[in-house]
């Protein structure tokens, strides 16, 4: 049943901590990205929860850029060592080319190493108009094990899928959500991810994969540079149909 697969659920109603949650509901801020002496609760003075104007009920609405970094802990995803899969998925309000700042944006990012180390994120790119982009990246020396630049990769060749121009706008609410099967396979073979916009395949990434986290050091991070409006964040600990 979909309900017994609902690993983590944080819906913003009244409140930052999580409804479901299989460890810690609390959400905390951090100083920075390094999330040392991190206090339980939202103290960011530019995030505020908006009632009764979300996707269902309230909704957790991000004003400005802050250094200070909002995250629920590593333990509410169902990592596994072998053949792991699971589904993210987040409502989105906002109109990137008019409400973003400055810089790259990610409304969220899930890891314990850094955005190119063992990584889930989803980000909006520098350039306008702003592409919106899932991107899933292995342990940092197993996809770039010769230390490429970033900047010399192929766009193609990146773990990434690019959305350009998303149908996200100010006035509706968009649905953004990531499935994925078969990282750590044990044979080796590829993995599947798929990304989707409002229900709407919009690519699908498939190569070996492979993610090794340190749970007491992952965090499932918000809003990072992030101006808008997110929603229902849902963690599922198997790979939906589309």
């Amino acid at each position: 049943a979909l309900k017994n697969s609902l690993y983590f659920h944080a819906p913003f109603d009244g409140g930052t901590d999580a409804k479901v949650a299989r460890h810690d509901r609390s959400l905390y801020t951090a100083p920075n990205l390094k999330r040392e002496s991190a206090q339980a609760g939202q103290h960011r003075d530019d995030v505020e929860i908006i009632e009764g104007d979300g996707k269902h009920g309230d909704a957790l609405r991000f004003r400005g850029k802050d250094k200070q970094v909002l995250f629920y802990g590593g333990k509410n995803m169902d990592f596994r060592e072998t053949d792991w899969q699971g589904t993210v998925s987040l409502w989105l309000r906002l109109t990137p080319d008019e409400d973003l700042k400055e810089g790259y944006s990610d409304p969220l990012q899930i890891t314990d190493k850094a955005w190119n180390d063992a990584s889930f994120f989803i980000d909006f790119d520098i350039d306008s108009p702003r592409t919106f982009r899932l991107g899933v990246f292995s342990e940092y020396k197993f996809w770039n094990p010769t230390d490429v630049k970033w900047e010399d990769w192929p766009v193609a060749d990146r773990p990434m899928i690019h959305v350009p121009r998303p149908p996200l706008q100010r006035d509706r609410w968009t649905h953004v959500a990531w499935t994925f099967r078969g990282i750590n396979a044990a044979d080796g073979k590829n993995a599947t991810c798929q990304f989707y916009l409002d229900g709407k395949l919009q690519g699908t990434l498939e190569r070996p994969l492979k993610f090794q986290w340190d749970l007491e050091r992952t965090a499932i991070m918000l809003g990072l540079d992030y101006v808008g409006d997110l929603d229902e964040l849902m963690i599922f600990d198997r790979a939906l149909t589309a």
